[in-house]
């Protein structure tokens, strides 16, 4: 099994073009192995930088990172409900179909799912802090492999409360500070709730990260009432 590295990428570039049947001139193979030996020399440089943002990655989660990190995510969340609270409820993205030839249903729905499968695409669901909505319809990723920390163990890596983030939103949230009223700006009013959305989710989610941080700073303390609960 061939493990991804920038170097090893562009082994597998070069190994392809060489093969290819190259015009017969004399001085091809020289301009390939300068370009090679260029190349090289970058992918070296880079492939270190790689493995220090690995080494950073495994001790990116401390109890200051993930309190900066929760800081950032509110103030997200808080431009994201004043950019939401512009438009009033404009109930037809939510209700009326919209049709054609691959999806039928609320346009909000059919935004996620279209936003969400060119986000799979460009390797946004390989980040363990990221969560789709939409699981289940995600193209696989066509981004190179990082080397992400596995910092979350077992169940808690696969953790989605999606489905209830979203009942919760709809129900719940947008009755709270939406006006009613409808001004046509469906597709606006849909790009911002998917904003607002993706903001709750991956705060809500963080909250994975912060046990498990909070969790390894004191085992000593958390084991206990962990057996006590799960036993």
């Amino acid at each position: 099994m061939i493990v991804w590295s920038p170097k090893n990428s562009i082994h597998i570039t070069l190994e392809t073009l060489i093969k290819k049947d190259l015009p017969p001139y004399s001085s091809h193979q020289e301009v390939i192995s300068g370009y090679v030996n260029l190349w090289l020399v970058q992918m070296d440089a880079l492939e270190f930088r790689c493995k220090e943002c690995h080494k950073r990655a495994e001790a990116q989660y401390t109890l200051d990172s993930v309190r900066a990190s929760l800081a950032r995510q509110e103030d997200t969340i808080i431009f994201a409900l004043i950019e939401r609270a512009k438009f009033p409820l404009n109930s037809v993205g939510y209700s009326q179909l919209f049709l054609s030839e691959e999806y039928c249903g609320p346009m909000i729905n059919g935004l996620f799912l279209k936003t969400e499968a060119v986000q799979s695409k460009a390797g946004r669901y390989i980040n363990p802090e990221e969560n789709p909505f939409f699981p289940e319809n995600l193209p696989p990723s066509a981004a190179p492999d990082y080397p992400f920390s596995e910092f979350l163990q077992g169940a808690g890596a696969s953790i989605n409360t999606n489905k209830e983030i979203w009942k919760m939103y709809f129900d719940d949230l947008i009755p709270m500070f939406i006006r009613w009223g409808d001004d046509g700006n469906y597709a606006q009013t849909a790009l911002a709730d998917l904003k607002l959305l993706q903001a709750i989710s991956k705060r809500i989610h963080y909250g994975k990260f912060v046990a498990e941080v909070k969790f390894r700073e004191s085992p000593k303390i958390y084991e206990p009432l962990i057996r006590a609960k799960f036993g």
